[in-house]
């Protein structure tokens, strides 16, 4: 899996996301960082997760964030991918915000659907 190409092209598979993730400690956000990059659930019913890179942090308030394609949210309760920065180590890393949203459109709910219909299939 290359990471760093798959958030280039703004798309992961959700089976790629799970193992990237499982094989992580999720860090906080305080190492969030402009040119990291936001998951995102796909709004549409497929098995992947829409990827895009942090243009702006406190932005247009403090706590919230404006990736390149000017989608805005808050900090808080998104999940975060750090690529490229000589003192995190383990690199890359997975970093989730302090109130994680595990509700209905979350990264973490598309996981969880994905999982369901994964496991009824077999």
């Amino acid at each position: 899996m290359n990471l760093a190409k798959q958030c280039e092209e703004g798309r992961i598979g959700i089976d790629e996301f799970i193992q990237f993730a499982l094989c992580k400690r999720p860090m906080r956000t305080h190492v969030l960082k402009e040119g990291d990059y936001v998951v995102m659930p796909d709004p549409l019913p497929r098995a992947q997760l829409l990827i895009e890179q942090v243009a702006r942090i406190d932005y247009p308030e403090p706590g919230d964030f404006q990736t390149d394609k000017g989608t805005t949210g808050p900090i808080s309760g998104n999940v975060f991918v750090k690529l490229n920065s000589p003192s995190i180590y383990p690199l890359p890393a997975l970093l989730e915000g302090d109130r994680m949203d595990r509700g209905r459109g979350s990264v973490y709910d598309s996981v969880n659907r994905y999982l369901e219909r994964t496991r009824r299939l077999n």
